[in-house]
């Protein structure tokens, strides 16, 4: 009898440690930034005018967004070679930009034309979703700001974020 109940709990246990995985439709937005791991929820591409695409990701206190011509649809993601890779700091339509709001202030930080850097690679796109890599430095846009001067990601990846119709 004792035995038998041991194997009772024994595999009531090991039946409780299943994960639970859940396709729950939102994309993965994450980094590191300044040496510690950002990760942003509610991750969302948005189509604007111009053709222009906005992937943004948000926590409770900080924005992050990246800014970037729509890709083509022949992107392949099993060849590299079809990849698109945006440059950032050169000019205003591909962009990184990243917001904090604390005590009530905001610090913004972006780059643009000879302002940060950084690169944004394409490596899948479908219309419906997109997957990619990024890196960026952005400048405080408020040199008098009391906020640190540069924000620094690196490691960035999102991946599946849905695209959305404004």
């Amino acid at each position: 009898m004792k035995r038998f109940l041991c194997f009772i709990i024994i595999a009531s246990t090991l039946i409780s440690c299943g994960e639970d995985i859940s396709n729950d439709n939102t994309g993965v937005f994450r980094g590191v930034k300044d040496n510690g791991l950002w990760e942003g929820g509610n991750a969302k591409a948005t189509i604007g005018v111009g053709s222009k695409l906005t992937i943004q990701a948000v926590t409770l206190t900080e924005i992050m967004s990246l800014k970037i011509p729509i890709p083509p649809a022949t992107i392949d993601p099993r060849n590299p070679a079809t990849f698109v890779t945006y440059i950032l700091g050169t000019s205003t339509t591909k962009k990184a930009s990243y917001v904090l709001t604390a005590n009530d202030t905001q610090y913004v930080y972006e780059t643009g034309i000879g302002v940060g850097d950084g690169e944004v690679v394409i490596s899948q796109y479908d219309g419906s979703s997109i997957s990619g890599t990024f890196r960026f430095n952005a400048l405080n846009a408020d040199p008098n700001s009391e906020g640190q001067p540069l924000v620094n990601l690196q490691d960035g990846v999102f991946y599946k974020v849905p695209v959305v119709l404004p």
